[in-house]
């Protein structure tokens, strides 16, 4: 696949899955042997891991909304910038709901041989 492609998958994965919350999408992008690295978790995430990571920040902030702010991309990586911005409506990681905006911003770092499921064997 091409890196412009790469961006596309990407994109996708975050427009779909973060924003439109369609969890059904990571089956689709995610290779079965898929894992993440979170900052504050212990172990990293399958594909059902992620899910219920997505569920929590979801419930925490029901309004989030995840921008790509520039991205990369070279041979099977993809890097990108994002800002996510909510409001704190629900219990998260035991800190009761404070009604206050969010802004968080990061950057994650891709490797499409584990993401898209028809570029694994």
């Amino acid at each position: 696949m091409s890196v412009e492609e790469n961006k596309v998958i990407v994109r996708r994965l975050m427009e779909e899955v973060w924003n439109k919350e369609n969890l059904a999408i990571t089956d689709e992008l995610f290779a079965t042997s898929f894992v993440s690295y979170l900052p504050g978790s212990p172990d990293p995430l399958n594909r059902e891991g992620y899910k219920q990571v997505l569920t929590m920040f979801r419930t925490a902030f029901p309004d989030m909304r995840l921008t790509i702010e520039d991205q990369v991309s070279e041979g099977d990586k993809v890097v990108t910038r994002w800002t996510v911005r909510g409001t704190h409506r629900g219990d998260f990681q035991g800190i009761p709901p404070t009604q206050k905006q969010v802004t968080v911003t990061g950057m994650t770092i891709d490797c499409m041989w584990k993401i898209g499921s028809s570029l694994t064997s």
